[in-house]
This record gives structure tokens, C-alpha cells and sequence, in this order.
């Protein structure tokens, strides 16, 4: 990637790489397609939760909705998410 990422490396220390964007567009909207009206048109809303560093973000993809915990460093908060992100597996309506 022109970022210096490696394609199999994702990380929220660079957070305009494909490698990580893509992904976790389809973990919080549930689709690989770009809306309508743009990606502009896209309101994407994060709010924290009282649960613990143990648990891994949650998507709600019909209201583009983020449950966050509250994390102790960027560095747990970037392997939760992308550990969420990786075990994500969409509706299987394929």
C-alpha cells in the first residue's frame, strides 16, 4: 500500500489504509457498497459503553451504530477492534 502497510497488516495507527477502511465500513454498515449518495451521505455514530477492556467493540449495522468500551490505551482499543473487525461474518445471505 502507498501508506507502507503491509496488506495483511491492519492497525489504527494508520487509519486511512484500505487494509483497515474497508473492513470495518462492512463491520459497522454490514455492506461492501458504497451508498447511494456517497460515502459523504454515511453517519456513522461511536458511543461508549460501561463494559469492560475484556469485551470487543459490537456493530449495530442497521443504525451504522458503534459500541465502544471504554479502553485503557490506543493499542488495546486497535487490537479489539481489529480482532472484532477479523471475526466479523456479515448475514451469510450469500
Amino acid at each position: 500500500f502507498a501508506c507502507g502497510c503491509s496488506p495483511g497488516g491492519r492497525s489504527l495507527t494508520c487509519p486511512t489504509c484500505p487494509a483497515l477502511f474497508v473492513p470495518l465500513a462492512v463491520f459497522l454498515t454490514g455492506s461492501d457498497r458504497i451508498p447511494i449518495y456517497g460515502m459523504s451521505s454515511l453517519r456513522i455514530i461511536i458511543q461508549s459503553t460501561p463494559s469492560g477492556e475484556q469485551y470487543l467493540p459490537v456493530a449495530h449495522t442497521c443504525y451504522n451504530l458503534l459500541d465502544l468500551p471504554k479502553y485503557s490505551s490506543k493499542e488495546i482499543l486497535s487490537a479489539r477492534l481489529v480482532q472484532a473487525i477479523d471475526h466479523y461474518e456479515g448475514f451469510s445471505l450469500a
